[in-house]
């Protein structure tokens, strides 16, 4: 691709010489989800299309396709990831009791919850649910609080770290509970 011009006339004539490419590309990084990789596939075009009046005059527009794939892919790496708050794996995390995740009643449930609220502000654990329960994107939620996305996005990461260090917290005072029981302290 060095030295390779990029005079195109249209954003067609390079849709049709630069899909090939960047398609192989987001299917090296996303095996086995063909509906994923053509979704991707037609973010990135999408916004060289909204772009196309900067990017036909772009000297690397391989390049900024590429890169525009990556970031795509790497969010949908990150969506695939979220952690749902109803998850049972994080609730077995939160509750002491012995058992497997089928067995948890209400009162589990709902200690589970106040342990939250206890971590977390009302407001924060709404959003939270907002978020990951209720499925809004992270431009709506910036929308309703009236911030920017990049300060929601840190805020939820705060919010994650309060809820993963109080998390240890919980499980290294139980560990030294079981310790202190067995050892007869």
């Amino acid at each position: 691709m060095n030295g390779e011009k990029n005079d195109y006339g249209s954003f067609e004539e390079m849709y049709e010489s630069q899909y090939p490419g960047i398609h192989h590309y987001v299917q090296r990084m996303i095996r086995h989800n063909e509906a994923a990789v053509d979704d991707l596939t037609q973010e990135v075009f999408f916004v060289a299309y909204e772009k196309w009046k900067a990017l036909k005059t772009h000297p690397n527009i391989p390049g900024f396709l590429t890169l525009v794939a990556r970031n795509k892919i790497k969010k949908w790496f990150q969506k695939q990831r979220r952690a749902d708050l109803d998850s049972t794996d994080l609730m077995d995390m939160m509750i002491y009791e012995e058992g497997p995740a089928d067995e948890l009643d209400a009162y589990q449930i709902v200690d589970f919850y106040s342990s939250l609220e206890h971590m977390l502000s009302g407001q924060d654990l709404n959003i939270l649910r907002h978020y990951y329960e209720y499925g809004y994107t992270s431009s709506e939620m910036a929308e309703r609080l009236g911030i920017t996305e990049s300060c929601f996005k840190a805020r939820i990461a705060r919010m994650k770290e309060k809820i993963k260090s109080s998390m240890k917290m919980m499980l290294f005072l139980a560990v030294c509970i079981a310790i202190c029981g067995l050892s007869g302290i």
